[in-house]
């Protein structure tokens, strides 16, 4: 066999491969927007169309992170304030965007200092509400650059 050949034959399958890989990580499906269902009984059959809702996903201050809307119940006291331009005050590392007003909740992100973020509400413990519907700590936030 030539070595051209072998070389060819490695390329092809090392690109199934890595395709294969590929869609293993995507789940390898693609979503219907619609789904249609017949129920059916005895008597009769009657078909029944079901509208897959989208779930809106949100994406974070233009930076990339795209997060599914914040699931957690809110069981705290937050005051709507207008929509605020304020920026990430941190002197190293990464500040955590949470699903709620506190370190206990969930971390789903991070943002970097001098980031902006628009806070749409305030809790009672200087955490921010940011318009995502995520919160990051005031004591890391201010108003100006």
């Amino acid at each position: 066999m030539k070595r051209s050949s072998v070389i060819v034959r490695v390329l092809a399958l090392s690109m199934v491969f890595v395709l294969s890989l590929g869609l293993a990580a995507c789940g390898g499906k693609k979503k219907d927007k619609e789904e249609t269902t017949t129920a059916e009984s005895t008597s009769e059959t009657t078909p029944m169309v079901t509208v897959a809702t989208t779930v809106a996903t949100t994406t974070l201050q233009e930076y990339g992170l795209t997060l599914a809307p914040n699931d957690q119940q809110v069981t705290w006291t937050e005051t709507e304030m207008d929509a605020k331009v304020m920026y990430v005050k941190i002197t190293s590392g990464y500040l955590k965007v949470r699903k709620g007003p506190g370190v206990d909740y969930e971390q789903v992100g991070s943002l970097s200092a001098g980031m902006e973020v628009i806070a749409v509400a305030k809790t009672e413990n200087n955490w921010y509400k940011l318009q995502d519907g995520y919160y990051v700590s005031g004591d890391y936030i201010s108003a100006t650059p």
